[in-house]
C-alpha cells in the first residue's frame, strides 16, 4: 500500500519560446487555463520522477520541460531534487541546480523546471531535528553540505536566498534525451519568490459582542416575520384555491399542489450539483428558499398590483397606449419582485457573511430564492387557469421557464458575491448595482413581451398572422433567460476554479503543519472524488462516521476560505478565539473522533 509522502502542485506555467525558429510547437500545447486534474500530484514514492515523458511518475504537459527533467528523492536527511537535464531549467527557490547535481528542499519551497512552477507540500518532519542537513549527492560518491535556516516561511511567500551556493560536487551520469521543444522563457526574481493568491463559521457569524439577549430578541424577530408572512402567504393561496376550486373543481387544486414542485425539486438538486466545494448549511438554503416563498411574496404581491392599478387608470386601453402600459407592467413586475427577492440576498450577504463566501454563493442563494418564489407563483397560475391553458402552463413555466425566477435574482446573487473578490471599493458598489439592474432589465423584458403578446392575441383573435408572430414571440421570449443562464454557467465554472484554487493555496501550509494530511489536501481539491470517498464511507462505516468525515472535510475548507478572506481585507474578530483557530481545534477534534471510531470497529 503506497503512502502519501507529499503533494507538488502547480503553482503556475509561462508560456515558452520555440527552440528553433522553424518549429512548430504553440498550437500543440494549451497557453490558457491548465486542466484541473493537472495542477496537483500526489507523492506516493520515496522517490519521483518527473519530466514530460509518459513513463514519468509526474507528467508535466510543458515543451519547454525535458522528457526526463528532474528527480525529487525523500531519503532520511529529507527532500532534494536533482537536475537530469544538461542546460535545461531547475531552481528551487530561484537558485540554480547545476546540471547533474542536487539541492535540499524543505516544505513549502518553489521548485521551477522549465517554464512550470511548482511547489513542495509536505509535512515539517525534518524541520526542528536536523536545521545543518547533511545532504547526500544521489550517486554516493561525494556529499554536499548545505546549511538551511531554521527560520519558516510565511504562509504566503517564500524568503528570498534561503538555498547558498552549493560547494563542489561530483556531477551524476544524465540520462541521454533530446532537448526540449521550446526553451523556457527567464522567470523573474518577483515571480519567483511569491507564491500565487489565489459550522465554524456560524460560531463567528454575528459579532462577538453581542449578548445572548440580543441574539435571542433577532432570532425572536426573524421568526416573528416568517410567521406573519407564512399566514398571508397561505390565506392568499387559499382564497385562490378556494376559488379555483369552485370555478375549475378538484382537477386544478391537484395540478396546482403538484405540478409547481417539480421545478423547484429539480432546482434543489441542481443547486446540490453545484455547491461542490464550500457547501451552504443546509438550514440556511432552507431559509432561502423560504423568503423566496413565504416572506418576498406578500408584499411583492400588494405593491405590484397597488401600482398596476394606477397604471391602468393612467393610461386608457386603447391600441395607442397599450404598448406603454404594457412596458410599464413589466417594469413594475421587473421591479417589485427582483426587489424583494433582493432584500433576502442581501440581508444574507450583511447578516452573514462570512457565509456568502463568493460568487458561487450567490448564484446559489438566488437560485433558491427564485425557486421559492416561482412555486408559489405557479401555484396561483395553476390553480386559476390549469382547467383552460394547462398545456400552455407546463410548456411555458415548468419546461421552458423552469428556471426563469432563480435566474433573474441569480444574475444580482453572482455579482454580490464578487464583493468578496476584490478589494476595490467601486467594483464592489458598482458591479452589484449592475447585477441588480440585469435581473430587472430580464425579468422585466420577459413580462413585458408575454403580457403585449397575450394582449395581441386576445384583442386580435380573428387576425391569425398577428396571433402566430405572438406566439412566436412568447416563445423567442426565452431566449433572453437562456442566454443569462449560459453566461452564469461560465461564471459559476470559474467560480468552482477559483474555490479549488483557494484550497490548493491556503490549505498548503496547513499540511506542512500538520493540520490537514497530505492524501485530504488533494482528495479536497476534487470534489467527484471527494464525494466517492463520502459514500464509501457511509458504506464501509455507517452515518454517524459518514457524517463525521464530511464534517472534517468541510471544516478543512472553511480553514481555507477564512484564510482567503483575511487575506483578502477581512478584519480580526473580537475576542481571544480567532475563527482559523477553531477551524484547526475542529479538525483536530473530527480526525479524533475518527479515528477512535475506527480503533472501536477494529476491535470489534
Amino acid at each position: 500500500m503506497n503512502e502519501n509522502y507529499g503533494v507538488l502542485r502547480v503553482v503556475r506555467v509561462k508560456s515558452g519560446r520555440a527552440a528553433t525558429s522553424g518549429t512548430q510547437t504553440q498550437g500543440r500545447y494549451a497557453t490558457g487555463w491548465l486542466p484541473e486534474d493537472g495542477l496537483v500530484h500526489v507523492l506516493s514514492r520515496q522517490e519521483t520522477s518527473i519530466g514530460r515523458a509518459l513513463s514519468n511518475d509526474v507528467i508535466l504537459m510543458d515543451p519547454t520541460v525535458s522528457r526526463e527533467h528532474a528527480r525529487l528523492v525523500l531519503d532520511s536527511h529529507g527532500w532534494h531534487v536533482i537536475n537530469l537535464t544538461s542546460r535545461n531549467v531547475v531552481r528551487v527557490n530561484g537558485h540554480a541546480v547545476p546540471s547533474g547535481g542536487a539541492m535540499p528542499m524543505q516544505p513549502q519551497d518553489l521548485l521551477v523546471l522549465g517554464s512550470t512552477m511548482l511547489q513542495l507540500i509536505a509535512p515539517n518532519t525534518l524541520e526542528a531535528a536536523q536545521p545543518d542537513v547533511m545532504q547526500d549527492m544521489y550517486n554516493g560518491a561525494n556529499t554536499l553540505k548545505l546549511r538551511t535556516s531554521s527560520a519558516r516561511f510565511h504562509e504566503h511567500s517564500v524568503v528570498k536566498g534561503r538555498h547558498p551556493t552549493p560547494a563542489p560536487y561530483q556531477p551524476v551520469a544524465l540520462p541521454e534525451q533530446p532537448e526540449p521543444e521550446q526553451e523556457a522563457q527567464p522567470w523573474d526574481d518577483d515571480e519567483e519568490v511569491s507564491v500565487l493568491g489565489a459550522g465554524v463559521t456560524m460560531q463567528f457569524a454575528l459579532p462577538q459582542r453581542m449578548g445572548i439577549r440580543t441574539r435571542w430578541l433577532i432570532a425572536g424577530i426573524g421568526i416573528a416575520i416568517l410567521l406573519i408572512s407564512a399566514m398571508i402567504t397561505i390565506i392568499l393561496n387559499s382564497t385562490v384555491g378556494i376559488s379555483a376550486l369552485s370555478q375549475n373543481g378538484v382537477s386544478s387544486i391537484i395540478a396546482a399542489l403538484t405540478i409547481p414542485l417539480v421545478p423547484a425539486v429539480g432546482i434543489f438538486l441542481l443547486v446540490n450539483f453545484m455547491d461542490r466545494y464550500e457547501r451552504e448549511p443546509w438550514f440556511l438554503r432552507l431559509a432561502a428558499f423560504l423568503w423566496g416563498a413565504i416572506i418576498a411574496i406578500p408584499p411583492a404581491l400588494f405593491i405590484e398590483q397597488n401600482i398596476d392599478n394606477i397604471i391602468q387608470n393612467v393610461f386608457d386601453p386603447n391600441n395607442s397606449s397599450m404598448v406603454i402600459r404594457v412596458f410599464f407592467q413589466g417594469l413594475n413586475a421587473g421591479i417589485t419582485e427582483e426587489t424583494f427577492k433582493g432584500i433576502g440576498l442581501l440581508l444574507l450577504f450583511i447578516i452573514l457573511r462570512d457565509e456568502f463566501d463568493n460568487v458561487t454563493d450567490g448564484i446559489v442563494y438566488g437560485a433558491l430564492i427564485g425557486a421559492g418564489f416561482a412555486m408559489v407563483e405557479n401555484f396561483s397560475y395553476f390553480a386559476q387557469h390549469s382547467q383552460n391553458s394547462l398545456v400552455f402552463l407546463i410548456v411555458g413555466r415548468i419546461v421552458l421557464g423552469w428556471l426563469g425566477h432563480s435566474t433573474f435574482i441569480a444574475c444580482f446573487g453572482a455579482a454580490l458575491g464578487y464583493i468578496r473578490h476584490t478589494r476595490v471599493r467601486w467594483k464592489q458598489i458598482v458591479i452589484p448595482i449592475i447585477g441588480f439592474l440585469i435581473a430587472v432589465g430580464l425579468h422585466s423584458f420577459f413580462d413585458f413581451v408575454t403580457f403585449q403578446a397575450s394582449a395581441s392575441i386576445s384583442t386580435s383573435a380573428g387576425n391569425s398572422a398577428i396571433v402566430n408572430f405572438a406566439q412566436l414571440a412568447i416563445v423567442a421570449n426565452y431566449i433572453p433567460p437562456f442566454l443569462a443562464q449560459l453566461s452564469l454557467l461560465y461564471i459559476l465554472i470559474k467560480s468552482l476554479s477559483h474555490e479549488a484554487a483557494v484550497i490548493r493555496e491556503f490549505l498548503a501550509v496547513e499540511v506542512s503543519n500538520g493540520i490537514v494530511s497530505v492524501g485530504e489536501y488533494a482528495l479536497l481539491q476534487n470534489s467527484f472524488q471527494r464525494t466517492r470517498a463520502e459514500r464509501r464511507v457511509l458504506r464501509k462505516s455507517g452515518v454517524k462516521q459518514w457524517l463525521r468525515v464530511k464534517a472534517l472535510y468541510q471544516t478543512e475548507i472553511g480553514l481555507a476560505f477564512r484564510k482567503w478572506h483575511v487575506n483578502m481585507g477581512d478584519k480580526p474578530k473580537l475576542g481571544y478565539v480567532q475563527p482559523e483557530d477553531a477551524y484547526r481545534q475542529r479538525i483536530k477534534r473530527l480526525r479524533h473522533e475518527i479515528r477512535m471510531h475506527e480503533v472501536k470497529t477494529m476491535k470489534v
